[in-house]
C-alpha cells in the first residue's frame, strides 16, 4: 500500500510503466472531468465517480486478485480504511468474475484530500469510500491488471 499526493508523483512512477501510465493519465484529470470509464493503456482503466461517502460503520473491506485499485480523489474529501490482512475475518467469499473478496474487522482510517492516493496492489485490503465530513466526493480508480 502506498498513500501519496500527485506532487509526489515521480517517486513512485517507477515502480513499473503501468503504474507510471496511471499517474502520467491522472494528470489530466480533474473535478470538470465526467463520470466515466475511461482506458488508461493495455491492462490499465479508470472510473470516474461521484459519491457521498458512507460512514466507518458501514465499510466494507475487500481485497481483489487480478487487479491493484489507484485511488485517487480528484475533490472532496475522504477516509481510505486500512486493516492488517492478520486480522481480517473473511465475510464474503472471492467472487472471481468481479475480482473481489469482502472481509470484516477493526479498520484504521487514513485522510485523503483532493489530488490525494492510495494505491493497493492485488491482496492489499482496503475500505474505500468513507466520509471524513459531508459532502460529495469525486474520484478516479484505476485498476491495473497484474495477473490473470
Amino acid at each position: 500500500m502506498i498513500i501519496s499526493n500527485l506532487k509526489n508523483a515521480n517517486r513512485y512512477g517507477g515502480i513499473d510503466e503501468k503504474v507510471a501510465a496511471c499517474l502520467k493519465y491522472a494528470e489530466k484529470l480533474d473535478a470538470s472531468t465526467p463520470c466515466g470509464r475511461y482506458d488508461v493503456c493495455k491492462d490499465v482503466y479508470v472510473n470516474v465517480m461521484e459519491y457521498a461517502p458512507k460512514g466507518s460503520a458501514q465499510a466494507t473491506i475487500e481485497t481483489h486478485k487480478i487487479y491493484a485499485d489507484l485511488q485517487l480523489v480528484l475533490d472532496g474529501e475522504e477516509f481510505m480504511g486500512y486493516i492488517d490482512p492478520r486480522d481480517m475475518l473473511p465475510d464474503v467469499a472471492y467472487d472471481g468474475e468481479k475480482d473481489i473478496a469482502l472481509w470484516k474487522g477493526n479498520i484504521a482510517l487514513l485522510p485523503l484530500r483532493s489530488g490525494d492516493y492510495a494505491l493497493f496492489f492485488p491482496g492489499e485490503p482496503h475500505a474505500p469510500s468513507l466520509y471524513k465530513k459531508e459532502g460529495k466526493v469525486k474520484k478516479a480508480v484505476f485498476k491495473i491488471k497484474y495477473e490473470s
